[in-house]
């Protein structure tokens, strides 16, 4: 572990190792680690670790699930979604600019593919993530751990970044932030953990206009992953975002706050415009919001 940059999720100071356990100087509480992972996470929040297990058996049921043996591949796979999300990550090194060994944060980071790409890129990484699942979670990073695009990653919430303050160049939220009812507590620790100047990014969130269709939208999929079997917090969280109230909600702690739309093919553009219009439901889109820390 880079003990300059991890830090006790609860008091956010310096942890020291010591066998197979972590601890916190500051205050004495040790955090173990499981199946190799420490497990930065503050005891009430615990229950959560369960939840994401069940949410993992339901998501690997569904078409979006990509098989693990693929997962060095990703996002430049055949899949469901995956050719909008490789647009989305080219899109994204093209907003960070040169790495210069930048430290980067790759909250809610699943099986760690991006921080395995940014690492190739040249960045340094750190990727956290409340599931160890070896398929769809943390666990499945493990298949980097032979290759020079290593990362270091840990167990940790969406909502408490086991991160010293001020130690950060980029806090990236991939796919992960609509699953918190309430985004202010992720937004605020991304503000906490970057330098002045650093640069926050959220991507790959389902993000709507028109408030009923992210409400509209939200509900038939917390069904549909019911459905298969998810259930708890994770599930009971899950939103689409309305556009105008993420922005303000970003706009609270960082400046010049911008959206960059991917851009998409022509006949997937086309082909949502008449699904919109059979459904009488808006859509999701997926921006990209970069906005940077004062």
């Amino acid at each position: 572990m880079d003990l300059e940059t991890w830090a006790c999720p609860i008091c956010f100071s310096e942890l020291s190792e010591g066998g197979s356990e972590i601890v916190c100087l500051a205050e004495g509480r040790s955090f173990r680690r499981m199946d190799g992972l420490p497990v930065l996470v503050r005891p009430e929040q615990e229950f959560l670790i369960g939840d994401a297990t069940a949410y993992a058996a339901a998501w690997k049921r569904t078409k979006w699930a990509v098989r693990r043996e693929a997962i060095s591949e990703l996002p430049y796979v055949r899949w469901p979604g995956w050719k909008q999300k490789a647009q989305s990550f080219r899109e994204l090194l093209a907003i960070l600019g040169p790495p210069h060994e930048r430290k980067v944060v790759d909250v809610g980071a699943g099986t760690g593919w991006l921080s395995h790409r940014l690492v190739q890129a040249g960045f340094r990484c750190f990727a956290t993530d409340i599931s160890p699942d070896y398929d769809v979670g943390l666990g499945a990073a493990t298949r980097f751990d032979n290759e020079p695009n290593w990362f270091d990653r840990a167990i940790a919430t969406l909502d408490h970044w086991p991160f010293r303050s001020a130690s950060i160049d980029i806090a990236i939220c991939n796919a992960c932030l609509h699953y918190l009812a309430d985004p202010r507590g992720a937004i605020a620790e991304a503000a906490r953990v970057l330098r002045t100047g650093g640069i926050f990014v959220i991507m790959n969130s389902p993000v709507h206009r028109d408030p009923e269709s992210a409400i509209r939208a939200a509900r038939h999929f917390r069904k549909h992953l019911q459905g298969l079997g998810a259930y708890g917090g994770l599930l009971c969280s899950h939103q689409h975002f309305v556009a105008s109230e993420l922005e303000s909600r970003i706009q609270d702690h960082f400046i010049e706050v911008r959206r960059h739309d991917p851009r998409n093919s022509f006949w997937f553009d086309t082909v949502r415009v008449l699904k919109s219009a059979v459904y009488g439901v808006e859509l999701a889109s997926f921006p990209i919001y970069e906005s940077q820390a004062p």
